[in-house]
């Protein structure tokens, strides 16, 4: 069966779009590419203990699947966890703030994944802004055991498909919550709040998709062809978009960066946005005290011990912070929605009947350390 190009952007739903700021990949397991350079034995510094943490650790989200976080060795057990420029999104992300927020759920991880192998970690914050290129310093001391669930890190994923409208139920959110309330909020479909953050979320991306400059970031994180997915092991794939099938495949081979700046591309993401707000069981939304890094550091530490609780319970979470990065709901959201502190996640949520596996890329090991 032959497909055109409106067809196919007809059937992916413009999906693609819902990847802006922060949406953020997971990825991990049989489909996710590794490759040359990924071995503890290529790694110089690294014990193979110290080895299986950092992998465990760099299946942390981040906004494009950027994957910006790097570790330069200082001595046994003793690292500095930094950031790479050349995976900063300076066009949605300026600030830098949702780059610390995924450095935070990557020491997240590699704080559960030290216990397992029997360590603790002190960390120590070392950055007074998000442009700061050491963020923070850690060391390994070695601990007891603490028993943990790592499927739970490696199953981890986004969905943006087959939410139902189903209320979630207060045991779930007390569950998926667990000890992390502070600056944690459940906002119920129905609400004043709801149509706001939906109505917002709708113009906030039409404002994003026709911004050329971050139109253009995008499109330089998009792999389209498995040869750019092998090549750099971050960004994304059709896959992780949950294009699939004819539309996966056509879209693959006929698609390139020039593609996502067509109208039509544009116009069939805001479409995209305005189904997947449509259906959902409400929005989770976490803030932090105040802006500094250690906050936001932590809020992303919450975030990721959220989302790693979610798939017990058929819930799923897909950030939407596109309001956070757009003029003029940037500025007013705080006040619309009547938060104290800093707004740094909105995520829609809902149930799904099926939890796929994840497919986003991962780069290995070795290639986000520093000498």
């Amino acid at each position: 069966m032959k497909m055109n190009r409106r067809e196919i952007l007809k059937a992916t739903g413009g999906g693609i779009l819902m990847i802006s700021g922060i949406s953020l990949i997971t990825g991990c397991g049989s489909r996710v590419l590794r490759g040359k350079g990924s071995e503890p034995g290529k790694i110089t510094g690294l014990t193979k203990e110290e080895y299986d943490i950092l992998y465990m650790a760099s299946l942390a989200p981040s906004g494009h699947n950027a994957q910006p976080w790097t570790v330069k060795v200082i001595g046994a057990g003793h690292w500095i966890i930094g950031s790479e420029p050349t995976r900063w999104l300076p066009q949605v992300d300026p600030e830098n703030r949702e780059l610390l927020l995924s450095v935070g759920a990557f020491l997240e991880n590699l704080d559960i994944a030290a216990g397992v192998h029997g360590f603790r970690t002190e960390i120590r914050v070392i950055a007074k802004k998000g442009s700061d290129p050491d963020i923070a310093d850690l060391r390994l001391v070695k601990d007891r055991v603490r028993e943990f669930p790592m499927e739970k890190v490696k199953m981890r994923r986004t969905i943006r498909k087959g939410y139902t409208d189903r209320p979630l139920k207060k045991a779930d959110l007390d569950f998926i919550i667990g000890n992390d309330k502070k600056g944690a909020r459940i906002i119920n479909a129905g609400s004043r709040e709801d149509r706001l953050l939906r109505e917002g979320t709708i113009e906030a991306n039409r404002v994003q998709a026709w911004r050329d400059p971050a139109q253009e970031e995008l499109s330089r994180w998009i792999r389209f062809s498995r040869e750019d997915a092998e090549k750099y092991r971050n960004g994304i794939t059709p896959a992780s978009m949950e294009i699939e099938g004819a539309a996966g495949w056509f879209v693959s081979h006929f698609f390139d960066s020039k593609s996502v700046l067509s109208k039509s591309f544009r116009e069939k993401g805001i479409e995209g946005v305005v189904e997947q707000v449509r259906i959902m069981g409400g929005w989770l939304l976490l803030s932090s005290r105040d802006s500094s890094v250690p906050e936001i550091l932590e809020t992303g530490r919450r975030f990721q011990r959220i989302w790693l609780r979610v798939r017990e319970r058929k819930i799923a979470i897909h950030p939407m912070t596109q309001m956070l990065e757009e003029k003029p709901w940037m500025n007013s959201i705080r006040g619309d929605l009547g938060v104290n502190g800093q707004v740094q996640f909105i995520l829609r949520a809902g149930y799904v009947k099926s939890y796929p596996a994840p497919v986003s890329l991962r780069m290995p090991v070795a290639w986000f350390m520093k000498s």
